[in-house]
């Protein structure tokens, strides 16, 4: 496709795969594309994983209304390759009729995928598809052998796609995701933390913490987030709550009783209400995953210990008030999920700079 090709489709299907923080990234990109076709029925595609053990689908932090008009999740162990699930969704996109797919994938996607992925959109009737040639030309490998060079934030990546595929005419700018809470989300969240607190959040300084992760390799150790914020609880009077999924829930206790005071929300509230929760607090800290997204997008300064598994900057959220710590080692560029190297990118963060960079975003809220 040329640069502003795309006059009007009146059914357009958006294919984004991915979990929490992949959806979050992309939300400024959805956002875009609904500006774009304000009239069009604009589906959204990604491989929901509802009942998929410790996994967070991604349809989930979406507003109920405002993006998509229908949403269809997939779950195919093979992908596409999956013959049975395959050919259920072809007759299902078919007798959907879309004009156009935006294909907002990842840069690791890898020239093969895309390929199969375009033959797939062609046999579901799909007269054209957007974006592709970008990503094309754009690929990261992974994994793949260090030194590693920064690269531009994931968001900014999609709309760099999009501006592309629109023209200079009513391009697309904003990078940072909105979740547009509702007021009853942000409420539902008060009266959590004010059951939890004894008292309405409102002037309490509320540290978000998210311990986890789904990646064993982005996990920095437990002991060092309990001695950063047990020291932020004796000296700023942070009251900590510890964020994430239902396989968090216990080491958020095991902190919270060793700091002494807290709240463990992991498990407690769905995914909009952690983000309303999270909006309450001062300062967020964290590994590299969706919870840190979440906070991100929820407008909380976040302080991120990131494994060096990946490209440096490809993830990180935009804004100046946040501070990521990353180290580069040998083996970075590995992007596995179980560290093969005693977590040498993760253990050479230590917790005298962590606790320094809290104690800055600390500072800059009191300015």
């Amino acid at each position: 496709m040329t640069a502003g090709s795309i006059e009007g489709p009146g059914r357009i299907l958006v294919f984004r795969i991915g979990h929490l923080g992949d959806t979050i990234v992309a939300l400024p990109a959805f956002r875009a594309i609904r500006r774009r076709f304000p009239d069009s029925h604009i589906a959204f595609l990604c491989n929901a994983s509802e009942g998929e053990e410790r996994r967070v689908p991604a349809t989930s932090v979406l507003p109920e209304k405002g993006l998509f008009d229908e949403l269809i999740g997939y779950r195919m162990p093979g992908g596409f390759r999956s013959t049975a699930g395959a050919l259920r969704l072809i007759r299902r996109l078919r007798r959907s009729r879309f004009d156009t797919v935006f294909y907002l994938m990842t840069r690791n996607r890898t020239a093969s995928r895309i390929a199969r992925d375009r033959r797939f959109f062609k046999l579901c009737g799909v007269g054209r598809i957007a974006c592709d040639e970008f990503v094309l030309r754009n690929l990261l490998e992974l994994p793949v052998a260090g030194p590693l060079p920064r690269v531009d934030y994931e968001g900014d990546f999609l709309l760099r796609s999009l501006r592309e595929e629109f023209g200079e005419d009513g391009h697309p700018k904003e990078a940072y995701p909105d979740l547009q809470l509702t007021r009853a989300e942000k409420e539902r969240a008060s009266n959590w933390l004010s059951a939890v607190l004894g008292s309405p959040p409102k002037g309490r300084r509320l540290m978000g913490i998210g311990p986890g992760s789904k990646w064993d390799s982005k996990i920095w150790p437990e002991d060092r987030f309990r001695s950063v914020v047990g020291e932020l609880v004796r000296s700023e009077g942070v009251f900590p709550v510890v964020f994430g999924g239902p396989e968090d829930k216990e080491k958020g206790e095991r902190l919270v009783s060793r700091w002494g005071t807290g709240a463990v929300a992991a498990g407690s509230l769905n995914v909009r209400e952690a983000g309303a929760a999270l909006s309450f607090c001062d300062l967020y800290l964290g590994n590299d995953t969706g919870t840190m997204h979440l906070a991100a997008a929820a407008g909380v300064p976040c302080v991120a210990v990131f494994a060096a598994i990946d490209y440096p900057g490809r993830w990180e959220p935009p804004g100046a008030a946040h501070r990521m710590l990353r180290t580069s080692v040998p083996c970075e560029g590995c992007h596995t999920p179980d560290c093969f190297n005693d977590h040498l990118c993760l253990t050479s963060v230590g917790t005298e700079e962590v606790l320094a960079a809290c104690l800055e975003v600390i500072d800059g809220n009191r300015n």
